[in-house]
């Protein structure tokens, strides 16, 4: 096992969920968790073992091989709903509108499947859904867990819209594989393949498309308990992205520089550079990535003023937030709001 695989760890609820959908006999259990050197307790409803990343891994290989089906990726995702997420899914089920619901999706994912990381990304009239692995799995593992990824997404989309999701896009790297005509009975938007990155793309319209079943304080308490867990979760699973964020999260507006981070992490500016750089992400991503989600919020969830927002955030200048704003949402502040209305 590399110093990686070590690093992260994933609830044995997936694997309980991988053992249903092969509708697996207590006999049948040992194959599946051969070479993972787990007890079968870990298959038991109520477990809270966590997995390393390697001993995920080949659960999903013992798995494919028992089930011998060539869709078995999509399969398992299809088994992937809000639900199955914990916290998670109730945090995502819960949000006003659906930016919210994939932002969730993106700041949590870290709890429970912390060697993936989601980025999202608006791109003309698209928003993207960019999927990235943190460590080397091999070709197979890798396609199941991109099918799952589709239908992860899929799946809040849907929540959130109440309806399929016919005009999105989803774009996956590796080339068509020989039973792709099953893809069209899992995935509700075009698939193509061979593409240079993983992502589902949505309209961007959809973005802030309110959530009829959201309800404001089931997404408070989902939300601090989501944040609770992640504070114990182990720091060293997390993304250097991911600490960036955290931070920033953690600080009045504009109160930290990006020395100050760096101090914060025991690195130098250049090593976080360089390290958010791996993750295709830098600094300045990461810090208007908060910023935009924190005056989207203030500006849907509370009555301050434009000027007492761009306070908060660190803006000494109101006309630079408003600037900022348009850059990030294409609209006015003060025409967002009225339009989240």
């Amino acid at each position: 096992m590399t110093d990686d695989q070590e690093r992260y760890f994933i609830p044995s609820s997936y694997s309980r969920i991988v053992a249903r959908e092969l509708r697996l006999q207590e006999r049948d259990l040992d194959r599946l968790l051969q070479g993972t050197g787990l007890p079968r307790r870990i298959l038991l409803p109520g477990d809270e073992t966590h997995l390393t990343a390697e001993q995920q891994v080949i659960v999903l290989r013992n798995a494919r091989r028992m089930l011998d089906v060539p869709d078995f990726g999509l399969r398992l995702g299809q088994q992937l709903q809000p639900s199955a997420h914990g916290p998670l899914g109730y945090l995502a089920l819960s949000s006003p509108d659906l930016i919210t619901a994939l932002r969730s999706l993106r700041d949590f994912l870290p709890m429970r499947i912390p060697f993936v990381q989601l980025e999202l990304a608006f791109e003309g009239d698209w928003l993207d859904c960019s999927l990235t692995f943190k460590l080397a799995i091999e070709q197979e593992e890798r396609r199941t867990l991109l099918e799952c990824f589709a239908l992860v997404i899929q799946s809040v989309v849907e929540s959130v819209l109440g309806r399929e999701l016919t005009n999105g896009q989803v774009e996956l790297s590796y080339p068509r594989p020989a039973y792709y005509r099953y893809y069209a009975d899992y995935v509700h938007s075009p698939i193509r393949f061979s593409q240079d990155s993983n992502r589902f793309r949505l309209p961007a319209e959809l973005a802030r498309t309110p959530n009829a079943s959201g309800d404001a304080d089931s997404y408070a308490h989902a939300q601090e308990l989501c944040r609770r867990l992640l504070e114990q979760f182990p720091g060293s699973s997390l993304s250097m992205a991911d600490q960036v964020r955290r931070l920033l999260l953690s600080q009045p507006g504009g109160s930290v520089t990006e020395a100050d981070i760096a101090r914060s992490l025991f690195v130098s500016r250049r090593t976080l550079a360089r390290r958010l750089e791996q993750e295709g992400t830098g600094y300045r991503a990461v810090r208007e990535e908060v910023l935009s989600e924190l005056a989207m919020r203030h500006l849907q969830e509370t009555d301050l003023t434009v000027e007492a927002i761009a306070a908060l955030l660190g803006y000494h200048d109101t006309a630079n937030f408003r600037r900022a704003f348009k850059r990030w949402f294409g609209i006015a502040p003060s025409r967002f709001r009225r339009s989240a209305l």
